[in-house]
């Protein structure tokens, strides 16, 4: 996981999509420029040219819960369907780092030990990278 520099503004078609009732946030604007700000690479795992991108939210806004988030452009990150599915667990529901404001590498290191990748984190207070470091495995481990 690196730090990511986000476009600013937000694709056009988020604003459209956002008032109306059944909004679509994965039109060709949003992909495109999801997909060209975080390099074609998945945030979590950094895998490239993914065979299955998603269109994630780091938080998250289904059921009707958030449903102002699933619009945000600042919400929205390009990610593989196995990180997808591993990061969409109770346990890491708004409580990673958000890589487009914090830098990862700041926060974390990763180290690969007998082909198991270990995430340590630098402050073992911050919450965030603790759970950030315990997603980071689960997915590669």
């Amino acid at each position: 996981m690196v730090k990511v520099e986000r476009t600013l503004p937000a694709p056009a078609s988020l604003l459209t999509e956002s008032r109306k009732e059944n909004g679509n946030y994965a039109l060709i604007d949003v992909v495109q420029q999801l997909r060209q700000d975080f390099h074609d690479k998945c945030y979590v795992c950094e895998m490239k040219n993914l065979q299955d991108p998603q269109i994630e939210h780091l938080l998250p806004h289904k059921n009707g819960k958030y449903k102002e988030r699933e619009f945000d452009w600042k919400n929205l990150f390009w990610s593989c369907g196995h990180c997808n599915s591993v990061k969409n667990q109770k346990k890491y529901e708004g409580r990673i780092l958000d890589c487009c404001e914090v830098d990862p590498e700041k926060a974390l290191s990763f180290n690969i030990e007998m082909n198991d990748v270990k995430v340590l984190v630098k402050n073992s207070n911050d919450e965030k990278a603790i759970k950030t470091a315990r997603l980071v495995e689960e997915v590669f481990n």
